[in-house]
Order: C-alpha cells, then structure tokens, then sequence
C-alpha cells in the first residue's frame, strides 16, 4: 500500500458545465437590432433631393433583422443548455413543448398587428414559424447545427432562385403580384395557399431564406459565449465574411452592366438604380445570375445571406466583449435586449399613433427623427426599468408563463 507521503494527487472530479439561460452581450446586439430596425421602419433610407442612400440606408437596411433572426437562435440554443448541451429527455421535451406555445403566442400577436397602420412589413408571423421549425433541431450541438446552417446558407439562395422562376413560369404576372411589404395578418387565413406564398417566398422574410440565421444563431448559441476567446473568433469571422461580401457586391455593381441592365428595364435613371440596389427597395432581376453577386438588402441572394450573417456575426461578437466591461452602464441596453417582443409590439403601436390619419402623433411637427428620439428614449428607460426591477417584459411574462403551464412541471 502506498504511504499517504507518497501517494498521487487524489483526482480532480471534473465539474459539469453550466450554461446561463441569458447572457447580457446577446441581450445588448438584441437591443442594438431592435433599434436598427425601428431606424429603418422611421428614417428615410434614400436622400429625397440626390437618391444617394441615406445614413440609415447604408446601415441598417437587411442587416437589424438578420440579426433580429440569429440571435432567436442563439436564445434558443441557451434556452436549451447551451454549451452545456440540451440536457436530459425529459427536459428537452419540456423546453420543445414550451418554445411551441410561445412560437404560437407570437405568430397570433403578429396576425393581430398587422391589423394596425404601421407602414412596416412585421417580422413576427416569420418570427413564430421559425421557432416551430426550430423544434427538431434543438436537441443538437455545435458542429451539426454549424453544417446544417453552412448547407442552408449556401443552397438556399439558389433553391429561392429556383422556386421564384418555377413561380414567374406558372403563374402570369407572378413577380408584380408581390405583396412585398404586405404583413400575415387574420383575413390572410381565408387564402391558404397565398399565405404560404407570402411566407415562403414572395413575402420580405421568405421562410426558404431565414432558417439560415436561425441554424446559424442555434449553433452559435452552443459555443461557450463567456470565454474571451470565443467571442473574439465570432467577431474576427463576422467581420471578415462581411468586408469580403461587402466588397464583392460593390465590385459587381462597379463592373458589371447589372446596373444599366435594371435602369432600361424600369425606366429609372442609373443612380437611383444603383442607390436602390445598396438599399434594398428594388428587388432585382433574379433571373439573371449575377443576381447572386449582389448584397442587395433582402433581396436573398447568396452574397446578402453571407454578408448579414457576417454583419450579424460581428455585431454579437463585439457585444460580447464589451457589455460585462461597461457594467451598469450597459444596463439600459441589456434590459431593452432582454423584452424584444415587448419593445417591437410597442415600437408598432407608437408607428400607429404616428401614420394613421386619425392618431394623436400624426401631425407635421412629428417627423421621422423625432420618433425615432422617442422610440429610443422609451426603449432604453424600458430597458433600465427592466433591469432595475429584475422582472420580464409584458408580453415576454406572458408567452413564459403560458409556455410553461401548458408544458407542464419542470423536470429537474
């Protein structure tokens, strides 16, 4: 028997890793994505006088909701153990019936707001089908859900490319018949099949093209998102893919005859083609390949899903090293992150005030700039009351606690 004097270390016992459900870099690129969108819903995106893009046209165009998007999956993925894995059976199948019951809740909050006179195409129909969709991948890790999102990201481009001419080949006028910036609401439930078309492929966050973000978010979600290292690998990838798209698409515009092609087809002068196609307010010609090299915003080319995902990527990354050094000063921020569905539900009744004739806001001293001053000011002082009380947003308590009563107990 060896001596205590000369016996080995006793083992460490490896301890298990835990994930936290909320991690407040993720809750602050969330807030900076639901300002960026309130920009683009407010703010011109085209200077009216040059047709130049506007500040907010080169920003925050196509890039706040692909964020929006990532981190649902990112979420989604802490939701369920993060890095640590989905834990056991038991409770992966509690958190899929609870992410069902929320997904639901906020596809019903996205038909009804769409009742209201917004002017936005509101993403929260597309929002609520992509958790459902998210359902039988929950359970994965990392490298799994890291393929399926580089396999979704690379064919998806081209399988919307192939289902938009297959489209424009059977049905007339296809392409005009575009309800664009039209937004699923109650009514839309008496034409099943144009609903789906809107969903899938001719609405402004087609269901062929968003699973990408999603897949994307939910394997980064299983990274272990508070160590230093990783973030800053997140943020160097994101911000290399977006440069190098970036750049690809402006040298196609640069070189190619795409720009002179569009401005015979719609009559409309070369800048304000050219404008539009950096801001996302003229789908191109899909037909032609080139289209793929373009990073039109939304457009779902395969340079406007790589580079918001890099955008994306960069954004989260960044927020990550940063938010725990800033401390209570982040904490406006975080908090409004930590209540989206309160904050977008919000912003849209604020939108309704403002743009419909009959509302209070409706006036010509209100101008987009000043709501845009509003829906800030509201959204941080949401945020650090948020935080200040240590309790979810409205709406974010209520689709919670429905999830969780219709899953039922919680296993341990």
């Amino acid at each position: 028997m060896d001596s205590p004097s000369t016996a080995g270390p006793a083992p460490r016992r490896r301890r298990a890793l835990r994930s936290p459900s909320r991690i407040s870099g993720v809750d602050a690129a969330r807030c900076l994505a639901l300002l960026g969108m309130m920009a683009v819903h407010v703010l011109s995106t085209t200077d009216e006088f040059t047709g130049d893009p506007t500040v907010a046209g080169w920003l925050f165009t196509g890039r706040p909701s692909a964020l929006f998007a990532l981190l649902a999956g990112v979420g989604l993925a802490l939701l369920c153990g993060g890095a640590a894995g989905p834990g056991t059976r038991e409770r992966m199948t509690w958190n899929r019936k609870a992410v069902a019951v929320r997904a639901v809740l906020i596809l019903v909050i996205g038909l009804a707001v769409a009742m209201l006179e917004t002017s936005v195409a509101i993403i929260l129909v597309h929002y609520g089908l992509l958790f459902l969709l998210a359902l039988p991948f929950l359970a994965l890790q990392a490298r799994p859900l890291l393929m399926l999102a580089a396999i979704w990201v690379v064919l998806a481009p081209v399988a919307y490319r192939l289902v938009y001419l297959a489209l424009s080949a059977e049905l007339d006028h296809f392409a005009e018949s575009w309800r664009l910036w039209h937004s699923p609401e109650f009514s839309d439930l008496a034409q099943p099949g144009l609903l789906a078309m809107d969903l899938a492929v001719s609405g402004y966050y087609p269901l062929i093209i968003w699973p990408a973000y999603l897949f994307t978010g939910l394997a980064i979600g299983r990274l272990r998102l508070t160590e230093t290292a990783v973030a800053v690998r997140i943020a160097v990838v994101g911000a290399l893919l977006a440069a190098c798209t970036y750049l690809v698409g402006r040298v196609t515009l640069a070189v190619s005859d795409i720009v002179p092609d569009l401005s015979a087809a719609t009559g409309m002068p070369e800048p304000v083609v050219r404008s539009e196609l950096l801001t996302g307010t003229l789908l191109p010609l899909i037909e032609d390949p080139r289209w793929h090299l373009l990073a039109t915003p939304h457009s779902g080319s395969s340079l406007d899903v790589l580079h918001t995902v890099g955008t994306s990527l960069a954004v989260l990354g960044v927020c990550l090293l940063v938010t725990d050094r800033l401390g209570a000063l982040a904490a406006p921020v975080v908090g409004a992150g930590a209540m989206p569905l309160t904050l977008y539900v919000g912003h849209l009744a604020v939108l309704h005030l403002w743009r419909d004739d009959d509302g209070p806001l409706n006036s010509p001293e209100v101008s987009g700039p000043v709501i845009m001053v509003l829906l800030t000011v509201l959204a941080l002082a949401g945020g650090l009351l948020k935080h200040a009380l240590g309790r979810r947003g409205p709406l974010e308590a209520v689709t919670h606690a429905a999830g969780a009563a219709a899953a039922g107990p919680r296993p341990a």
